[in-house]
């Protein structure tokens, strides 16, 4: 069995899913192929999208939310969207590798990738499993437009979502969102912390501000460094963002409560030895560090999915949400402080958050790839 997987490099989120699936798909034998989906397009389209969106989400965080405010209340499943047209522009460039590998899974972690395939199923050139996945503890704007066998939402609370948007709930499937099977709950932080050369009675705050180093880090540094207290220690992660790095490790040199790095994959190790971790609300970050249980205080969301992550997770009792930036140190501060707030927390995470969704959502697609096997050769044997 073959299995293509789609994703898009607008953040890290979408392509973080993708490896997640791929390694639960591998684990059953079925070969794998990640493509970038924008790609089929144009590497030029997928540059022009992706660069976009990081400085969008970088510098004007305010347009992008309104953008997808928009996209939300066009999006219908009485007519396909405009974004479906373009994406389904470029389908037949996406036939040869159909031919050529022949996939019987067909599995989406970005909206694009299923609104290419949805105009190949329309054709009738893509016949397989097709899967698309929310990154996000919400629906995105024109997942209608995907018509596709099995929508993977990350919570049941979501269901609600689709069913005010009209999705069929016979395709909707609860299964969380996917993370990396090395990406394991942590039962002793302590050891965690000495895996890492920490010290185990420290109070380690860590401070992530997604792939994009988005959000002000060096404002949240400055606002944190009063409440860590005599045992605390922030380690910062600044993605790709050299300006911000490059400025918090000037300002910060020679402070040892304080830690900077660029990009770090894999992250889940630092989430394991963090008692805080502090950060936008990404949706495969969080989930992450949920699935490691580890505590969080949600700042600086980008408007849109973020937002709408940081409010579950509050509804949920997963995270804190700091509205404004005077929030964030008094309420870390108690936080560091409540050993039974942060157990309470991570009790809510284990509840609440699927480890093992990458597996659920693989043994999902392929069930379905042998259905519609099982049906074509049934009308073969009828013709």
């Amino acid at each position: 069995m073959r299995a293509l997987i789609l994703s898009a490099h607008t953040g890290g989120g979408h392509d973080a899913a993708a490896y997640a699936l791929r390694d639960a798909l591998q684990a059953m034998d079925v070969e794998c192929r990640v493509e970038d989906c924008l790609a089929f397009g144009g590497r030029w389209l997928s540059r022009l999208v992706c660069t976009t969106y990081v400085k969008m989400v970088q510098h004007v965080p305010s347009l992008f939310g309104k953008m997808y405010r928009l996209g939300g209340k066009l999006s219908s499943v009485r007519y396909k969207s405009a974004g479906y047209y373009v994406n389904a522009s470029y389908a037949f460039r996406m036939e040869d590798l159909l031919e050529e590998f022949r996939p019987d899974i067909i599995l989406c972690t970005h909206v694009f990738g299923g609104q290419t395939v949805t105009r190949l199923r329309r054709k009738g050139t893509y016949r397989g499993a097709l899967g698309l996945v929310m990154t996000d503890y919400t629906v995105h704007p024109f997942s209608e437009d995907v018509e596709c066998d099995a929508l993977f939402i990350p919570h049941d609370a979501v269901r609600k979502l689709c069913e005010k948007r009209r999705i069929s709930g016979e395709r909707v499937r609860v299964t969380g969102i996917p993370v990396s099977p090395a990406c394991e709950p942590c039962m002793d932080k302590q050891a965690a912390k000495r895996a890492l050369g920490l010290k185990e009675d420290s109070l380690e705050v860590l401070l992530v501000g997604g792939s994009m180093g988005a959000g002000n880090l060096p404002e949240a540094i400055e606002s944190l460094l009063p409440a860590l207290g005599d045992r605390g220690h922030l380690t910062v992660i600044c993605g790709s963002n050299a300006r911000v790095k490059a400025e918090a490790e000037e300002r910060w040199q020679g402070d040892e409560r304080v830690t900077v790095h660029g990009r770090v994959s894999p992250l889940h190790p630092l989430m394991a030895a963090a008692d805080v971790l502090v950060t936008k609300s990404g949706g495969l970050t969080t989930t992450e560090a949920m699935t490691v249980g580890t505590p969080m205080l949600i700042i600086n969301p980008i408007e849109g999915c973020e937002t709408a992550n940081a409010e579950f997770f509050e509804n949920h009792g997963l995270a804190g949400y700091c509205r404004t930036p005077e929030e964030l140190p008094h309420r870390l501060g108690i936080m560091l402080k409540d050993d039974e707030l942060r157990r309470r927390m991570i009790g809510a995470q284990r509840r609440e958050i699927n480890p093992y969704a990458a597996r659920d959502i693989a043994c999902e697609m392929v069930e379905l790839a042998e259905i519609k096997a099982r049906q074509a050769d049934q009308v073969s044997e009828c013709v």
